[in-house]
């Protein structure tokens, strides 16, 4: 359990990929587990991405914070991202 601060994540695809958070204390099923939040992470060769702080109190996890990120948006989309395409970092307490 625990509470997420910030997000950063960047992306070196052409096409958008989507961050996922889960609230787990293990590894998420990606396409059977629903996702608590999902962010769109810009696509950009050059490097895409976003730079989310989150005030004060953050984003609880009761239970766990895991995440996923995958080609599509759907709760149910398994698409993989390629290796090294997207990196993500976050503060958490």
């Amino acid at each position: 359990a625990g509470q997420i601060f910030s997000l950063c994540a960047f992306n070196t695809n052409a096409a958008a990929a989507y961050l996922k958070l889960y609230n787990k204390a293990s590894a998420p099923t990606v396409g059977t587990d629903t996702p608590v939040q999902v962010y769109t992470i810009p696509g950009a060769t050059t490097g895409g991405g976003f730079v989310l702080p989150i005030p004060v109190c953050g984003i609880t996890f009761g239970t766990g914070i895991a995440l996923a990120t995958t080609t599509g948006a759907a709760d149910s989309d398994t698409g993989a991202v390629a290796a090294s395409e997207v990196v993500v970092s976050y503060s958490y307490k």
